[in-house]
């Protein structure tokens, strides 16, 4: 009787613990909701909705905010006849900003940006500091990494024992499940593991991820249409990388990024920071175009050949003043970005195609030659069957998406914890 008993009692365990893990992503992905409508979107009952957020409650993860503007009674009996809840106003659960702090560094090319956000996923503070990042040595990039958090805890005056995760983004290429760094243009490091000191140096979960998933996932989260399916982002600025995401989330381990960027468009072409020639990033991210741009036009130079915002803005504001060789320069880009589109669409299949990223901000003076590529690369029964979105973002895109991922991860493990 023993051996049978106890597989019960172990699969009631992870029921609960399922059970509760699903709560939490609903209220994650929704908002405040009252118990009837976790119920219904949970597909658990109303019992066990009460039972689950008591317990929750008790444990100062969720909490009790303000109630709903419409009537509703958190009894899942009572509808008036138009099958709306009827009664006093429901009570709205959420989870609980207090329970936790969560910390995003995103770190680029001459830029570590910092931000701190709530349980509930909210910014509390954010931080830039521009320095030369590819003068870093391994110990001095973790010393850097640790002074950021440490900036960002004291600016809110949150103790380190509040601290849930840290996410880390990285442009290139990251080896998430490790946590290890292996190839960044940023950085002249490679192959170093920046997670191991900075749990060491806080105790708390460390996410890796490369900085276009981070990207994917905010995206998907601020627009929950793009979220169904299949999602590629294409992020164009410093570089040019792609995540994809499943149903909104990092579904494959941490998620998964290509180097689209590297794909060669020919072996001749202008020089890629790879160190390789005809990278479709050598044609298309901001160092290449404004670098080939200073060669025939008295532009300041970039900072480690990487160019400010504002000196990208100048690039951009110059092209729109009729420079024919400019013009030529962003036809080429978008060129190059229809060949990631058409790669992606042609192996991938995605349901949503979203091109992003700072670089976006000149695809006007792209998307004549970018059209007529795309058309010719594709098949056209392929190319109907992805919806591509054009959604231009900031850097700070990534941190607030690396927010998101960190959160998850957080989630995940306290239902597991737990039981």
């Amino acid at each position: 009787m023993i051996d049978q008993i106890e597989p019960r009692r172990r699969n009631s365990g992870m029921a609960r613990d399922s059970n509760r893990g699903r709560l939490v992503e609903v209220l994650r992905r929704q908002g405040p909701l009252p118990r009837v409508e976790l119920a219904r979107s949970t597909g658990l009952s109303f019992p066990a909705v009460s039972g689950l957020t008591s317990r929750l409650i008790a444990e100062e993860l969720l909490c009790e905010s303000d109630t709903a503007a419409t009537s509703w009674s958190d009894d899942p009996d009572e509808e008036d006849v138009n099958g709306r809840r009827r009664g006093r106003p429901a009570v709205l659960l959420t989870l609980n900003p207090e329970f936790g702090r969560i910390i995003a560094v995103s770190l680029r090319m001459n830029l570590i940006e910092t931000l701190i956000a709530d349980f509930s996923g909210s910014s509390l503070a954010q931080s830039r500091l521009e320095i030369a990042t590819r003068a870093l040595d391994t110990g001095a990039l973790c010393d850097l990494v640790i002074a950021q958090i440490d900036a960002m805890l004291e600016a809110t005056a949150t103790p380190r024992h509040r601290l849930l995760g840290i996410g880390i983004a990285l442009q290139g290429i990251v080896n998430a499940d490790t946590g290890r760094h292996l190839w960044s243009p940023a950085l002249s490091v490679t192959d170093i593991d920046l997670a191991k000191p900075v749990r060491q140096a806080f105790g708390a979960e460390v996410v890796m991820a490369n900085d276009a998933v981070a990207v994917a996932l905010g995206l998907c989260a601020a627009e929950p249409s793009l979220a169904q399916g299949l999602s590629a982002t294409i992020m164009v600025g410093h570089g040019v990388g792609m995540g994809v995401v499943v149903d909104g989330e990092a579904r494959w381990g941490a998620g998964a990024s290509s180097e689209i960027g590297h794909i060669k468009l020919g072996s001749n072409g202008p020089q890629c920071r790879c160190g390789q020639r005809g990278c479709i990033e050598a044609h298309l991210a901001d160092y290449a175009l404004y670098r080939d741009a200073r060669t025939f036009l008295d532009l300041p130079p970039a900072a480690s050949q990487q160019p400010s915002e504002a000196q990208m803005a100048l690039l951009r504001e110059r092209a729109r003043g009729g420079d024919p060789r400019l013009e030529h320069l962003f036809q080429q880009a978008g060129r190059a970005l229809a060949e990631a589109v058409a790669a992606t669409i042609s192996v991938l299949r995605p349901h949503h195609m979203i091109l992003a990223g700072p670089g976006l901000q000149a695809f006007d003076m792209m998307r004549h030659a970018y059209e007529e590529r795309l058309e010719q690369a594709v098949l056209p029964w392929l190319l109907k069957s992805t919806a591509i979105y054009l959604r231009p973002s900031e850097s700070a895109a990534i941190v607030e998406g690396m927010v998101r991922r960190t959160l998850r991860v957080v989630d995940r493990n306290h239902m597991e914890a737990t039981e």
